[in-house]
């Protein structure tokens, strides 16, 4: 009589399956939720796992992504946090599928120690990937969930362990990712030898269709190495597909902790999951951060020559931009420049920061590269006013600090005069900003210290005058000023 296996320990059924905490998620600058369930589940020895699934706003049942995550920094006396949302979960949530965060034997909230087998590094994965797989089949027996449409996919460690899930896949698994898969242990002096037999192994032993991804600055694995590892598994799993990512930042390892990390492998991932009769298009953008685009080669990161706006603060915010850790993005506006960095998503943070004081606000710059589409340094802006006939119109200079007072008054002068009117400049007026966003809208009823420019046409005149005066835009007085052409047109 043939034996029938089950992953699903006895004495759990769908019906008493339920998790003790769930809330509703919203990423920031998005609208869309999606549903975070915290569940304690039992491996087939009695041991409690701590796991969190991730159910999108579409209708269900959903295809099951099974995401084991990396151990970086986990030990005995720390467990680490619990997976939850990361941009791994966010490719899959966007297309569709419930996202399972299964948390190993001493890590988080889960029970027992740590699984150790010290240098034999296949037995460790293939023990972690038991329990993995205990507590996946019980979540795939719940009704939302489509258990005739899994993928699996974890990175560094997580990836080393679900290679081995790879092994005795749970039914219905049709793929698997696995992002630079390894593990280190700090007793074992050279463990080359045994990931290359443990990747050869796994591959012998599965026929599941396979993307590896890895990078070629990767801290953790020699480009040699992994290459020699990757070769190991494709020779045995000719399913086996690679994704070479360029040198990415300072460190390929952490290549899914920036959104600019999906950018090298979601085609091809995308191109896996359609053969494999998976979802693979976007269907909820709101779960996934805004991918930056490549530079645009309009100049080198540190030039601060070419900065569009040339004066004191734009360079104060830029200097700031810098010094921050990637992720991070820089934004300039008319009126306003803002550094989003270390987000969900730098570039929706700085746009959104940048809109609440200014208009047109473009992104300038990402991470490591400028990826300005925009004009340069302009020194020349047009203005158009209309004046009834007979007034006097006046535009008032000032720059003002958050608390209303006058950070500079801007120097003006006369470079052409009007040709039918008279003017008046003056450098030491009082007068009232005119914000229309931003935190400076308070101070709009508030007097300061400034600039103006009083315009007055020529008795019986109609028709367009034009002045031109120059600007200074900046505290800094070595700072070129801007050329401003005000068109007057009297009615």
């Amino acid at each position: 009589m043939a034996a029938t296996i089950s992953f699903v320990p006895a004495s759990l059924h769908a019906a008493s399956i339920a998790p003790i905490s769930e809330m509703q998620t919203t990423l920031p600058d998005r609208h869309t939720a999606f549903s975070e369930q915290l569940f304690r589940l039992p491996t087939r020895d009695g041991t409690i796992l701590e796991a969190t699934l991730l159910l999108p706003h579409t209708a269900g049942p959903f295809p099951l992504a099974i995401v084991s995550g990396g151990a970086s920094h986990i030990s005995g006396s720390n467990h680490g946090a619990r997976d939850r949302y990361d941009y791994l979960s966010g490719y899959f949530l966007a297309r569709g599928y419930a996202v399972l965060r299964p948390m190993a034997r001493g890590f988080a909230g889960s029970e027992g120690t740590l699984i150790s087998d010290g240098c034999e590094l296949a037995t460790t994965a293939r023990r972690n990937a038991d329990d993995i797989r205990d507590v996946s089949a019980t979540i795939a027996q719940l009704p939302d969930i489509d258990a005739t449409r899994i993928v699996t996919a974890g990175l560094s460690f997580g990836g080393w362990v679900q290679m081995a899930m790879g092994t005795m896949p749970l039914p219905g698994t049709r793929a698997q990712f696995l992002f630079f898969p390894l593990m280190h242990v700090s007793s074992c002096h050279n463990d080359a030898d045994r990931l290359l037999a443990g990747a050869s192994e796994f591959g012998a032993e599965t026929h599941l269709p396979t993307l590896w991804v890895q990078g070629e600055n990767d801290s953790l694995a020699p480009t040699e190495f992994w290459k020699a590892m990757y070769a190991a598994y494709k020779a045995k799993n000719p399913q086996a597909e690679l994704v070479d990512v360029p040198p990415f930042l300072n460190d390929s390892h952490s290549l899914l902790n920036d959104p600019d990390g999906l950018r090298p492998w979601m085609a091809q991932a995308d191109v896996m999951l359609e053969k494999a009769g998976l979802p693979h298009r976007v269907v909820v953008a709101d779960y996934l951060p805004t991918l930056p685009p490549p530079a645009s080669g309009y100049a080198e990161l540190n030039d601060f020559s070419k900065l569009p706006v040339q004066n004191d603060m734009m360079r104060k915010a830029y200097q700031t931009f810098l010094t921050q850790p990637t992720p991070r993005a820089f934004v300039i506006g008319d009126d306003a420049e803002s550094v989003g960095a270390h987000d969900f998503d730098p570039i929706s943070s700085a746009l959104s920061g940048c809109s609440k004081a200014s208009q047109n606000c473009r992104l300038y710059a990402y991470d490591n590269r400028v990826v300005w589409q925009g004009h340069g340094p302009s020194q020349t802006r047009q203005q158009a006013i209309t004046v009834p006939s007979g007034k006097v119109v006046s535009v008032f200079y000032s720059v003002i600090n958050e608390d209303c007072t006058a950070r500079y008054v801007p120097a003006i002068k006369l470079v052409k005069a009007p040709a039918h009117g008279a003017l008046r400049m003056s450098t030491s007026a009082t007068g009232v900003t005119h914000h229309t966003v931003g935190p400076l809208t308070k101070c709009n009823t508030v007097p300061v210290k400034g600039s103006v420019l009083q315009y007055h046409s020529n008795p019986d005149f109609h028709g367009t005058d034009s002045v031109t005066i120059t600007k200074h835009v900046s505290a800094d007085p070595k700072d070129p000023p801007i050329t401003m052409t005000y068109l007057f047109t009297i009615n």
